[in-house]
């Protein structure tokens, strides 16, 4: 088996395994890794498994942390979606075993958010040192469905009051402008700097994501004026992915923006002819969380294709979750 990494890594055959794999997913693509090494605070690092000139495993690695001394404790590898695959547990265990080794001085720790079911490859994890940790998401079936039928799974509160915002005047479009843009993430960065009190991507980060047509962006009008959206990674074919989305909050009491947001990247997905919309997580099953319910409140199916977190720096990583505890409490 050969290593590539970087620069190395050819495009025609990681187009390849894309095409060949059950895994693959936007955050995985060439587009996604070079869209986020040309973010000022990101960076992202991609290994390929070759065997007899064909790619077996590859994984992008977003490399992140927060600014100023933050940044010390929160040196992270996200994976997004896991790795791709072409279906032999030795690439795998080759491909995990070279990241292991590249990061260890490097990060804290390394985590995948899987999007795809990697029961059968467990094993080879825990052979890397790569701990499961349960993880839910919500995913909402797109293929042979209309609006009505989809809408027809919706919980009757959200229903209502998704009939209650159109009939005030409310709508969606898909943003065209970079002005657009910016007016939907204010009103993310507000609500993530009031509410949710966790790190955000730059505004850059979503510029070139969207720019390089990875991702869809979304807004909710009314009288002309932005009010909420949706930022959405998107598969033409596949899957749309609700990564982000927002409203304002006490807006008018019977126009609800957060519910039209995600209405909107329905929309795109049946239009695409998308299989599926992924909410991309719901939390740990052990614990109540707030969001995994209003996502089901939408009808999709909840499922657990979990986590693996790889720990590089022990010490350093319970510091750190202590410090993103205290962060989410009392904000920066």
């Amino acid at each position: 088996m050969e290593r590539r990494h970087n620069q190395f890594v050819g495009i025609s055959l990681w187009e390849k395994l894309l095409a060949d794999s059950d895994f693959s997913s936007p955050f995985q693509t060439p587009d996604f890794y070079h869209a986020c090494n040309s973010v000022e605070g990101f960076s992202a690092d991609v290994f390929a498994i070759e065997e007899s000139g064909i790619y077996q495993a590859l994984m992008v690695v977003t490399v992140q942390k927060e600014r100023g001394i933050p940044g010390y404790f929160s040196r992270r590898g996200i994976i997004y979606g896991g790795p791709l695959l072409r279906g032999d547990p030795k690439s795998l265990r080759s491909l995990l075993d070279w990241v292991n080794e590249y990061y260890e001085k490097k990060l804290i720790y390394l985590e995948t958010r899987n999007l795809f079911d990697y029961g059968p490859y467990r094993v080879v994890y825990d052979a890397c040192r790569w701990n499961y940790e349960p993880w839910l998401n919500v995913r909402n079936p797109l293929m042979n469905a209309s609006m009505e039928t989809i809408m027809a799974r919706f919980n009757y509160s959200r229903r209502r009051e998704i009939r209650q915002s159109l009939a005030e005047g409310a709508v969606w479009s898909e943003v065209r402008s970079g002005e657009e843009m910016d007016r939907v993430y204010e009103i993310l960065s507000q609500l993530y700097r009031t509410r949710v009190k966790l790190p955000l991507p730059s505004r850059e980060f979503f510029v070139e994501l969207w720019q390089n047509a990875i991702m869809k962006v979304f807004a909710v009008m009314h009288n002309g004026n932005i009010i909420g959206g949706a930022f959405c990674p998107v598969q033409n074919g596949k899957a749309v992915y609700t990564m982000y989305y927002c409203g304002e909050r006490n807006y008018h009491p019977r126009i609800f923006p957060t519910h039209l947001a995600i209405l909107a990247a329905m929309e795109y997905g049946l239009k695409t002819g998308c299989r599926y919309l992924d909410f991309m997580g719901a939390g740990r099953p052990d614990r109540e969380y707030g969001v995994r319910t209003y996502k089901l409140e939408f009808g999709g199916d909840m499922v657990e294709e979990g986590r693996f977190l790889r720990i590089l720096d022990p010490f350093l990583y319970r510091l750190g979750k202590l410090g993103l505890t205290v962060l989410s409490k009392f904000g920066k």
